[in-house]
């Protein structure tokens, strides 16, 4: 095969063919990590000769190593204008986040393997390559002509290098230059390693100047005034004395969970907190700067005045739904006065909060013998005669209690027919008309506008906390849940689960906590349920959201512990990883390892 002048390694293709008949582990004419790094592609099931990269809409482009990169990469594709090498940057699992090349026909080139931004070439995926190999073994790899795996990659030659961040050593990404087989490679290879240290140096700078600008920031604000303040960017927490003092661990961790919502905000931002000791906090964040780069924020936390209606509010005996903490107690205590005062109600939330479970449960403690009318707002198809059919539905019975899931599902050119049945319902006779309405909305409606236009008809509107502003109700919502599904009633979870519950975002909130019961509960019949019994999704503390490749690879990591015992090193022979691959991908998953 001939490409721009260079053959490829007829005698290499020979050795390849010869694998692909007979993979021997005691292969021989073909470096080491070449050969290893094929028997793990045999391993995945990778095609050998069409590229199927697996494409990531959302990939990170404001990263630190892309910030930190950029510049220094800019220097160097100007630097080999009229050499036809391409640079790419990746994540740490091979997911293209950068690609810079001039010589139009390697660009064209690339292109046809989809070796592009967006595309992952991690090793499982594409098989032996410059940027998975290197990232499976964390070392300086050059893949040439046929030693790649996919007989379509024997046109290239790739260099990569991987890129550590500077202070906590973990791999962040790896560098690749691309160019023709045929070109000095270890040429190729050397200027990806100065490059890959000018990055790392990049890193550590940027963390410095930050790290620098958010400390003074700090130590300024703390200075300035007592009370509790803390300093939070993705790589630090700072936490003054005083905040120790008034707050114990578990509230300093509520805190710190409650400022993610605002962290990364680029204007100030108050957020009220209610903590595990039925304190509610106010912080007052405070974006920092480095120049024009967000360095962090700053939270100054000030105990918040309760509502009138705060303190003391006691547990309601609402069937159906648990809970005690100040946040959850307050939602139940509003969502009851509006139905005793007869004034309809929205609850609004996230997906899963228990809204409508909320609101039943209000309705079956005033009324338990009253008819229920619940229904989907979602699944409408013709309005118009769902609101006809809903009417006649009611007038039938005796002042039924209505609640209607997704209200702001119905759009603003259809909400009319609606609207007016409210109407003539708040006009009619207590008696034929419903005793009481709720709606549930989105926290974020698709149409502002339908909501609009169904605000007037209702007096309150209350939010139902997400659950992970309410982690201490798992002490009560997770064996509610579990009498729910269970069918031997000494299935309990153990101390160490429920510490792990309580660690996790949960965002599906109650409804995806109560899926998760719903599976142990198949799989584990009676007795102490171990941090072992929880799913994949339960194993990990890692609060950013996994795309739906690395919730496949951390479900495969976990189920291989779990049949290895915990054992780290089998397990990693069962995926056909190196060692270091799993422990790397262990902490950045966050898997919990113990039980």
């Amino acid at each position: 095969m001939s490409t721009h002048g260079h053959r490829s390694d007829a005698q290499l293709s020979a050795l390849r063919e010869k694998f692909l008949a007979c993979p021997r582990t005691d292969f021989s004419g073909v470096r080491g990590i070449i050969s290893a790094s094929w028997r793990r592609a045999l391993e995945h099931d990778v095609a050998t000769d069409e590229p199927d990269p697996i494409f990531v809409a959302d990939r990170d482009e404001e990263s630190l190593l892309v910030r930190s990169a950029t510049p220094i990469l800019e220097n160097l594709s100007t630097e080999l204008v009229g050499h036809p090498v391409a640079v790419l940057l990746t994540d740490a699992d091979g997911l293209v986040v950068r690609r810079s090349s001039a010589d139009r026909a390697l660009h064209a080139g690339l292109d046809r393997i989809s070796l592009a931004p967006g595309y992952s070439y991690a090793e499982e995926s594409i098989g032996t390559n410059g940027i998975g190999t290197t990232l499976e073994c964390q070392e300086p790899v050059l893949v040439s002509g046929f030693e790649h795996f996919n007989s379509r990659l024997a046109d290239f030659e790739c260099a990569g290098t991987p890129i550590y961040h500077p202070v906590r050593g973990h791999l962040v990404g790896a560098l690749d230059l691309t160019s023709w087989a045929g070109t000095p490679g270890p040429l190729l290879l050397t200027l990806a390693r100065r490059t890959a240290k000018q990055i790392e140096d990049a890193i550590l700078e940027g963390l410095g100047t930050r790290e620098l600008a958010l400390f003074r920031e700090y130590l300024s604000s703390c200075q300035r005034g007592s009370g509790a303040i803390f300093a939070v960017n993705e790589d630090v927490v700072m936490v003054n004395s005083h905040a120790q003092d008034l707050y114990d661990a578990a509230d300093r961790a509520a805190l710190i969970t409650h400022s993610a919502d605002v962290a990364g905000c680029r204007e100030r931002a108050t957020v009220l907190a209610d903590l595990p000791s039925g304190l509610v906090a106010r912080l007052e964040y405070r974006p920092v700067y480095s120049g024009t780069l967000l360095a962090g924020g700053v939270f100054r936390v000030k105990n918040h005045t309760p509502s009138p209606r705060s303190p003391g509010i006691p547990d309601l005996p609402l069937p159906g739904v648990v809970g005690a903490s100040p946040a959850w107690r307050q939602a139940c205590s509003a969502a009851d006065t509006s139905y005793r005062g007869g004034s309809w109600l929205i609850l609004s939330g996230e997906p899963g909060t228990g809204k409508t479970a909320l609101a039943r449960a209000v309705a079956r403690r005033h009324a338990p013998s009253c008819h229920l009318v619940e229904l989907d707002c979602a699944e409408i198809d013709d309005v118009e005669a769902w609101t006809e059919a809903l009417a006649e539905h009611v007038a039938d019975e005796t002042s039924p209690v209505v609640v209607l899931r997704h209200a702001d599902a119905i759009g603003a050119q259809d909400v009319q027919h609606l609207t007016d049945l409210f109407t003539s319902w708040q006009a009619a006779p207590p008696e034929q008309a419903p005793s009481w309405v709720a709606v549930t909305l989105s926290d974020e409606p698709d149409d502002p506008d339908s909501v609009g236009l169904l605000m007037p008809f209702f007096a309150h509107t209350v939010e139902v906390p997400p659950l992970r502003h309410r982690t201490e109700d798992l002490q009560r919502l997770v064996p509610h849940l579990l009498a729910r599904h269970a069918r031997c009633r000494d299935l309990v979870a153990s101390d160490a689960c429920l510490r792990q519950l309580m660690r996790l975002p949960w965002t599906g909130n109650v409804r995806q906590l109560e899926r998760v019961l719903a599976e142990v509960s198949r799989r584990h019949r009676s007795g102490p349920i171990a941090v072992t019994d929880l799913p994949a999704e339960c194993r990990t503390v890692t609060r950013r959201q996994l795309t739906h490749m690395e919730s496949i690879e951390r479900d495969a990591i976990v189920q291989s512990l779990a049949a290895n015992h915990g054992n780290k090193e089998h397990a990693a022979a069962d995926l056909g990883m190196s060692r270091a691959t799993i422990y790397r991908k262990i902490r950045s998953f966050g898997i919990v390892c113990g039980s």
